[in-house]
Parts: C-alpha cells; sequence; structure tokens
C-alpha cells in the first residue's frame, strides 16, 4: 500500500463526474431540512466541489494524511482486517465519530469532515478501491480501451463512464424500480458488509482478453458502474441524514454493533484457542494497570479474572489514548466489555492490541 504513496495522481475514484453523481443522488434522497444543514455547513462550496475536494488536495502537505484513506487492499481470496491503519474503512469511522460531536465542534471543522465522508462514501463503491494490492487497484494493469492507452484503473474511474454517457439524469430512476427489500439491504449501516459487497465486481473486472475494453466489455460495465453509483448515493444520504437530521442516533456505535453483532463472540477463557483470529471477546474487565511512566505508557486491562491469573488481556498502548474520550483505565474497570481485534500470543498468554475507542464497547 506505500507504493500508492509514490503516485499520489493514480489513487483518486470517479474521476470528477462520478463523484458528482453520488452526492448529486444523496442531495435527492435527503429531506428538505437535511438538504438545507447540508448547504448551511458547505457555504460557498458547492456540492460538486465538495465531492471532489479531498482529490483536489494533492500535494497540499497539510492533507497528506489522508493519502493513504482513499482506499483499502484486501489480498485475492484473503480476508478484511478492519484494523489496519489510515485505510478508507479507518477514517470514514474517524469521521463519523467527528460528525457526532457537530454540537462542540466549529462549523470549519464540521464542514471538512463532511467534504471527507461525501468523497470516501464514493471511493468506497469504486471496486478497484476496495481492489488488491499487488496490481495496486488495477492502477498497474495497462489496458486499451477502443482504442486508447490506458490503465485498468483509470478506465473505471472515468473512461467507461465518459464513453457510455452515464449521467445523474440516467441513474436516478433506478432507484423507482427497486423493492423495498433491496433499498432496506442497502441502506443498512455496515461498513464492513459494504466494503466487501463493493468487490463483489473485481471477478468481472478483470475478465477482459488480451488488454481489451471492448464495446462487449463496456455494455456490462455500464449497469455495474450505474449500481454502485447509485449505491453510493444512498448509503450517502443515509448517513448525511442520520448526522444532519432532527432526531439523531449514534452513528458510532450503529457501526460498531454492526460489525461485532454479525461476528461469533467468545469468552475471555476461550481466547487460547483463537489465536491468530480477528474475533470479538465479551467478558468481564477485572482491574487494570495504566504503567504512565514506562516508554510505551500501555494501558492493560485484565480480562475474565484479575492479574495475573487473566486468561486475556487488552493492551493500549500511549500513543493511542487520545483515540479514546474517557482515561481507559478507569472507564472500563469492572465493567462487562466486548472488544473486537486480532488475538495475538505474548508471552504464552492471548491478548489484543486496540486503537481505537470503537474497538471496544461496554456491554449493558
Amino acid at each position: 500500500m506505500s507504493a500508492l504513496l509514490l503516485f499520489p495522481n493514480l489513487i483518486f475514484a470517479w474521476g470528477r463526474e462520478g463523484h458528482h453523481m453520488v452526492v448529486q443522488i444523496a442531495y435527492q434522497l435527503l429531506s428538505k431540512s437535511s438538504q438545507e444543514k447540508l448547504m448551511s455547513y458547505l457555504g460557498n462550496t458547492s456540492l460538486d466541489d465538495a465531492s471532489t475536494w479531498m482529490d483536489e488536495q494533492r500535494g497540499n502537505n497539510k492533507y497528506r494524511y489522508l493519502t493513504t484513506t482513499h482506499y483499502i487492499n484486501i489480498d485475492r481470496g484473503g480476508t478484511f482486517n478492519p484494523f489496519q491503519k489510515n485505510n478508507i474503512y479507518t477514517e470514514i469511522n474517524e469521521v463519523l465519530n467527528d460528525l457526532e460531536k457537530t454540537n462542540t465542534t466549529s462549523p470549519e471543522d464540521t464542514k471538512h469532515d463532511l467534504m471527507i465522508l461525501i468523497h470516501l462514501i464514493g471511493d468506497l463503491h469504486q471496486p478497484l478501491h476496495v481492489g488488491y494490492g499487488n496490481d495496486r487497484g488495477g492502477n498497474e494493469i495497462n489496458v486499451n480501451l477502443f482504442g486508447s492507452a490506458t490503465n485498468l484503473h483509470s478506465a473505471w474511474d472515468g473512461g467507461i463512464i465518459n464513453r457510455e454517457g452515464i449521467t445523474t439524469q440516467k441513474i436516478l430512476p433506478l432507484y423507482s424500480k427497486l423493492s423495498a427489500s433491496e433499498i432496506t439491504q442497502i441502506k443498512t449501516l455496515d461498513l464492513k458488509n459494504w466494503v466487501m459487497d463493493s468487490r463483489k465486481p473485481l471477478d468481472f473486472i478483470y475478465s477482459f482478453q488480451n488488454g481489451n475494453l471492448d464495446e462487449q466489455y463496456t455494455q456490462k460495465a455500464t449497469p455495474i458502474i450505474e449500481n454502485q453509483i447509485l449505491k453510493a448515493g444512498i448509503r450517502l444520504s443515509v448517513l448525511l441524514e442520520k448526522v444532519l437530521g432532527d432526531k439523531k442516533v449514534n452513528l458510532v456505535q450503529l457501526v460498531v454493533t454492526s460489525q461485532t453483532t454479525s461476528q461469533k463472540s467468545i469468552s475471555a477463557a476461550e481466547t487460547v484457542n483463537h489465536m491468530g483470529e480477528t474475533i470479538t471477546v465479551c467478558d468481564k474487565v477485572f482491574g487494570t494497570k495504566y504503567l504512565e511512566s514506562s516508554s510505551s505508557a500501555p494501558t492493560f486491562l485484565n480480562i475474565g479474572a484479575a492479574y495475573p491469573n487473566s486468561p486475556f488481556t487488552v493492551v493500549i498502548f500511549g500513543s493511542n489514548r487520545p483515540n479514546f474520550k474517557e482515561k481507559p483505565e478507569l472507564y472500563y474497570d469492572n465493567k462487562k466489555v466486548c472488544v473486537t481485534g486480532t488475538i495475538k500470543e505474548y508471552k504464552g498468554k492471548p491478548e489484543m492490541i486496540i486503537s481505537n475507542q470503537s474497538d471496544i464497547r461496554i456491554e449493558n
């Protein structure tokens, strides 16, 4: 993934037209009050400009930290690891967390977060932005699109869109053709499933022969692109409505719940049988320890029993403490928690290192 840092002009999805379509569809699906709030936050920035703001920051050192957040790589046949750092999945979660605080953050910060959210939901639905790292999301696959030399990523960013004349006016009517159950399924807030759903067209995307993207290929690609852009618009509208609507809900909790409830959860005592797995562990915290004077300043949560008999330990390093609203050694002590991450072995015992508050929740 680091190789993409050397080619910042190659990491952007859909092109301007695709991103414009996503936000235009989302806007049409918003309630009037949410439309007004969105435009109030954006101020002099148009919807179209807001949707491409992230792409226009390439070369701006102030926003260099966003470079790798346009995508996430998952190997062919590999499994999704939500605990990779600085990718589209983690950045969307961070932005949703920030947008829960619109009453306490400045309008400029809220505008900044909204523009990131608008853009990344578009990126998430370009299949090659959740593609394979070995060819950098298709950037290293040279193809011929009706006589024009390009690469696979660029062809899906905008080449096929422009060639086939895909527009908002063509995509919006497709919404009315969806059944109620299809709309409900699309709207279900589960970022992990959105990532995996966007990867479904990858087999087709790589099915061309001799590097040629011919008419037969683009005709099959067109409904896929239209469907992905429509999904992106619908899902963006859901998130914006929850952020800006009159009946706000805790987005971060919804995201965490949707991920963890679909996973098998185990007790602390069972973790020894699940080394190397990414899984959810639910059990009680029996004491904590914050080693503030240590160089890495770790916080330890003893899960399942008190130290030194605890069968499982959760570790939060000092560099990640700012990601937690409360002091974890106080907030989680004596609480039943569910924590999601990869179980590793340390000195013969299972532990899990977490870095964000979204990785752990208190069970009622």
